[in-house]
């Protein structure tokens, strides 16, 4: 009865006024509703909702080519250093053509990138990263066999439909991490800092958006459009493919299109449309390890490392590395949003080096057979112009490739079969224990392992399990040894006695003195090596068969004060002011805190570390009239408008008279054409020379045994109009300890290449 009464009131009610009344209300409430919600959307939660399609819609995206490009100085510049687009191959799995075709297009492409052409320990290791898992069981380097692993794992991944796994934090803490693990939600999982989740796992939004974004502090509604079922338009299939495999892609998939237009091709029988190429800026070095010690490389954000790279980082960027594009609902750029091109300057500069692509090649391959010849740890060969100090050839080995920085870090288990003598084979090279409670984090073969340093002691331990770098020294080759690796000079550093000696007019050349062999301070002996030095002999004996004694006498004469000066004039005492990062050198102190030790050791190459630049540049000096330049690598930097900067001849000071640099290059001369030397002269040119072989400091003294010597050749030619300085280097050779073995033979090898490659004229001998 109740109800009733209640009806009859709203009825009676309705009939009191006309029918429109009501419309018309029914549409002012609607558009109220409507304007309370568009207030929310645009006043209240403005920031909110902005910046949800901002990341929707708009993106940032590479330009691919930007950085500029490092050139040789051969002709018109072989390319060292290039910026192009390599492309990541993707697929959109809900397009309904034929995915059998697909994956046999796919399967094709991958094996070509991974395997075609590359080694079977090269394609073996490409297809494990591919595969992403640790090792292969009864791998085959057989076509076919390759080709059904890879179709394999392409139609598991092209039988997905749905997204599984979505970002939605990163850097997230312990404390949260403990905290979501107590919600018990298997399909919420963290890696790591990062946290991931899996939409399709999820029965109710709602409630799981509520719990996580309080512990995450990401606002709830945002957590919920993360975490809502979805149908998966991108499934990655391979990164990076190669500059011939992209054009390929390209071209396969412009021909399908025509084939559609003309009616050739049946739309369901095409694949194009679910291939998604996406382009990245990536640093390309065509010639690979040739000259990457002196270029260096970029990394993921195009940020330059080392050498040119870092040196001239913000002028080979340029201003803008990212331009700002709407994206579609899929994700996808659609259009770049239109920017004040007048601001921007997209392209960096181009640097031209003086380095000579043939001459370097050609010493990358000299260091290297020889170096392997010799069982030697590493090798360096520096070949300069000492007219204009243009260094054509910075070389050492071993080295690296570029496009592939991260393959330094390989290890290899050391085994008695390939170093039966672990204790000499081992000495100098980077080498690695088992550790579990001092050591770092390490993977190999599949396994995680905890490593550290090895001690020198260890080395021959039988019962300790050792890993090594593949190439000897890890990350260590990233350095570049002409500029980065002090080491004693021994004898090479006579000539620049003698030449301070000369040119102080303290000794002349045919002066006479007498030797007696040895010579002592306090409890130290210092003795000559050959016995040619003995007695009533000349300086230039005394140059010819290294006498250290004889270079102690002209110490003396000279005085600290003067020997230092000379020293800092030849630019021992601090970096050659060459354009790479990297230099170092060594501190040369007051002449005023000099021992008399000191004063007698320096004058024959101990109590003095130098590098190799450093070593050329003083050959130079002797070699060009006196006159001390700074050291070129870069010929001239040309910006995208035109503008050049170029790196001119600048001589920074004179050094020795010219009167001086005759005399010093006529005794080394002599040195070569009637000493020992003579037997690894080049014939019928007229070369000057000093060479030594020195031993390496350890523990306040010097190692004596297998392996513990640096072989050294400082040289210049034509002596009568110097075209080239080269500095030879060859550490710890385990074949042969002596110069006149080993670092003759790579200076002989250059030398000849040299000649022939410049159609230099022999001089006859008579």
């Amino acid at each position: 009865m109740k109800q009733k009464n209640i009806l009859n009131t709203f009825f009676d009610f309705f009939d009191k006024y006309p029918r429109e009344y009501f419309i018309f209300a029914f549409f002012v409430v609607f558009a109220l509703i409507n304007i309370s919600v568009v207030f929310s959307h645009t006043v209240v939660h403005h920031k909110f909702y902005n910046d949800l399609a901002f990341k929707q819609q708009v993106g940032k995206v590479s330009v691919p080519v930007t950085r500029g490009t490092i050139y040789s100085a051969t002709n018109s510049g072989t390319v060292f250093s290039t910026s192009v687009s390599l492309y990541d191959i993707a697929v959109d799995p809900q397009m309904p053509w034929d995915k059998g075709k697909l994956s046999i297009f796919l399967r094709d492409i991958v094996y070509k990138q991974t395997c075609y052409l590359q080694s079977k320990k090269d394609c073996y290791q490409n297809i494990l990263k591919f595969l992403k898992v640790p090792e292969i069981e009864d791998f085959s380097s057989e076509k076919n066999s390759i080709k059904e692993l890879i179709l394999k794992n392409i139609q598991e991944k092209l039988a997905k439909t749905k997204v599984t796994s979505v970002l939605l934090a990163e850097e997230i803490d312990n404390e949260k991490i403990i905290s979501l693990s107590n919600l018990n939600m298997r399909w919420v999982y963290p890696n790591g800092n990062v946290l991931y989740v899996n939409p399709e796992e999820i029965s109710d939004e709602v409630y799981v958006a509520s719990k996580i974004s309080s512990i995450i502090w990401v606002e709830e509604e945002t957590v919920k459009e993360l975490i809502k079922k979805r149908e998966l338009r991108y499934i990655p299939i391979i990164n990076r493919i190669s500059i011939s495999l992209s054009d390929e892609v390209k071209k396969f998939i412009n021909e399908e299109n025509e084939a559609i237009k003309k009616w050739v091709l049946d739309e369901d029988k095409s694949i194009g449309g679910f291939i998604i190429l996406d382009a990245h800026p990536s640093r390309f070095y065509p010639e690979k390890q040739v000259a990457s010690q002196i270029v260096w490389f970029v990394d993921s954000e195009w940020v330059g490392h080392y050498g040119l790279e870092w040196y001239f980082n913000d002028l080979l960027k340029g201003k803008n590395e990212e331009r700002v594009s709407k994206k579609d609902i899929m994700g996808r750029i659609i259009d770049p949003i239109n920017l004040d091109e007048s601001e921007l300057n997209w392209e960096g500069a181009n640097i031209y080096t003086t380095i000579d692509r043939n001459i370097q090649s050609k010493v990358e391959q000299v260091l290297e057979d020889w170096v392997k010849k010799y069982r030697a740890n590493k090798g360096t060969i520096v070949v300069m112009e000492p007219k204009s100090w243009e260094v054509l050839a910075m070389a050492n080995y071993p080295s690296f490739d570029p496009n592939s920085s991260w393959d330094v870090y390989e290890l290899e288990k050391v085994t008695y079969g390939k170093y039966p003598n672990p204790a000499i084979d081992l000495l100098g090279k980077v080498v690695l224990v088992e550790d579990s409670e001092r050591g770092e984090e390490f993977f190999y073969d599949g396994k995680k392992l905890y490593l550290r340093l090895a001690e020198r002691e260890e080395l021959g331990n039988p019962a300790l399990v050792k890993y090594k770098y593949k190439n000897d020294f890890g990350a260590w080759v990233y350095k570049n040894d002409a500029i980065s690796w002090l080491y004693e000079p021994w004898s090479i550093m006579k000539a620049i006695t003698v030449s301070a000696g000369i040119d102080t007019w303290e000794i002349k050349r045919y002066d006479m003195y007498n030797d007696t062999w040895e010579l002592k301070i306090d409890t130290f002996t210092i003795k000559n090596v050959s016995k040619e030095c003995i007695w009533y002999k000349s300086f230039n004996n005394a140059l010819n068969f290294s006498c250290n004694v004889w270079m102690i006498r002209i110490s003396q004469k000279l005085g600290k004060a003067l020997f230092s000066q000379y020293l800092s004039d030849f630019w021992f005492w601090k970096a050659s002011w060459i354009t790479l990062d990297g230099e170092v050198f060594y501190p040369i102190q007051p002449y005023q805190k000099w021992s008399i030790a000191q004063l007698f050791t320096t004058s024959y190459g101990l109590w003095i570390s130098v590098t190799p630049i450093q070593m050329a540049s003083a050959y130079s000096v002797i070699a060009n009239g006196g006159y001390y330049l700074k050291p070129r690598i870069v010929k001239s930097i040309i910006f995208p408008n035109g503008n050049t900067i170029n790196y001119k001849q600048e001589v920074v000071s004179k050094v020795l008279k010219d009167t001086t640099s005759k005399t010093v290059t006529d005794m080394l001369v002599d040195g070569v054409e009637n000493w020992v030397a003579k037997t690894w002269w080049v014939p019928w040119y007229t070369l000057a020379w000093k060479t030594w072989t020195s031993q390496i400091a350890y523990k306040w003294g010097y190692e004596t045994w297998v392996g513990s010597t640096v072989a050294s050749y400082a040289w210049f030619w034509p002596a009568e109009d110097p075209k080239f300085v080269i500095i030879v280097k060859l550490e710890r050779s385990r074949v042969d300890i002596y110069w006149w073995t080993t670092a003759s033979k790579m200076f002989a090898e250059t030398a000849k290449y040299l000649f022939d490659y410049y159609w230099i004229p022999s001089k006859i001998k008579k």
